[in-house]
């Protein structure tokens, strides 16, 4: 059953609000303070039946049906709905390595006393270099999010990036033991750990979630955040290297997706033939978008921060994918 999150509220500032008008028009008392009085409890009755009201609708939205499409040329995408063991929408993208017209890029560098690279969106990210989609990438630091007032990294502020990352050769971050590092050649052909000739594009993810076919059990450790259902990112590739595979869970969204632990991420992805896969990013950083047909650049997944919908976390780097429009279908002639 869904939680009845911000009905309370709502309720009770529908109560509130019925008294502030009833001071307005029937307290028989001097005009000033009758507005006074009235006011004091209308304003604070609307602005809590307005939280209440997003409250109510962000724990009862229905999900989306489940869809599959090709995007571009060598672009696949399907969008998974799952209601067991709980609510969960997720994205997966495959993209075909040896399509004509497939590119990518990742953030470059911008070197500082303060970071590697400055902050931005994703769809910032994607407007700035026209690719028709990306993703968020690496871990970063500086971060954190107390209140919507207080928050960081924003538009532009330089962050540290957590492993290393590469732009057409220019590599920036450094490596950790600890992460595995995504790379993709001039030529699209994708390797993980070490690069296949010079290091070109590569991104850096927190460790392995599928390697050699099968999931990886010890990175599933019961740390508080393996074991939890969470927004996610990973990216893999197929066992021939030909497929970049790319899957966002949306999170932290009761009753309409509630995340999935890593160990049902992985699982996830290597049911759509990932031989490897790495977690990226994930949490309220978690974004895929891709660019319309009229060029605008649209969010995919439904990223929250402070249990915002749609507000989207400013990250570090991104991984952009460019490709070929589908040819254009003319209708037939009867």
């Amino acid at each position: 059953m869904k939680p009845l999150l911000g009905a309370p509220l709502w309720v009770l500032s529908a109560l509130v609000l019925a008294v502030g008008v009833g001071v307005l028009i029937r307290w028989r008392v001097r005009m000033g303070i009758r507005i006074l009085g009235g006011l004091a409890l209308v304003l604070p009755g609307l602005a809590g039946g307005l939280v209440g009201g997003y409250g109510f609708w962000f724990t009862h939205r229905s999900q989306p049906p489940p869809v599959r499409e090709e995007w571009f040329e060598g672009v696949r995408y399907e969008r998974r709905v799952f209601q067991q063991p709980r609510p969960v929408v997720a994205h997966l993208v495959w993209v075909d390595l040896q399509a004509p017209g497939v590119e990518f890029v990742v953030t470059p560098p911008q070197p500082s006393a303060e970071g590697e690279v400055f902050a931005d969106k994703t769809t910032g990210f994607a407007a700035r270099h026209g690719v028709q989609l990306a993703i968020n990438a690496n871990y970063f630091y500086p971060f954190h999010n107390t209140h919507p007032l207080n928050y960081e990294p924003h538009v532009g502020q330089p962050v540290h990036i957590v492993g290393m990352a590469a732009s057409q050769g220019r590599v920036y971050g450094s490596p950790e033991k600890r992460m595995v590092t995504l790379y993709l050649s001039r030529e699209n052909r994708v390797s993980f750990v070490h690069p296949l000739g010079e290091v070109w594009h590569a991104i850096s993810g927190l460790g392995y979630v599928v390697r050699d076919g099968a999931t990886v059990q010890e990175h599933f450790a019961d740390d508080g955040f393996t074991r939890i259902p969470y927004a996610r990112m990973l990216a893999g590739a197929d066992a021939t290297g030909r497929y970049l595979l790319l899957l966002t869970v949306e999170g932290k969204q009761p009753g309409y997706s509630e995340g999935l632990t890593l160990e049902e991420a992985a699982d996830l992805l290597l049911e759509q033939g990932a031989h490897t896969g790495i977690q990226l990013d994930g949490g309220g950083s978690a974004t895929l978008v891709r660019q319309e047909a009229d060029g605008r650049v649209q969010l995919v997944n439904t990223p929250t921060h402070f249990r915002i919908a749609g507000w989207e976390r400013v990250v570090a780097t991104h991984l952009g994918v460019y490709a070929r429009r589908l040819p254009r279908v003319e209708p037939r002639k009867e």
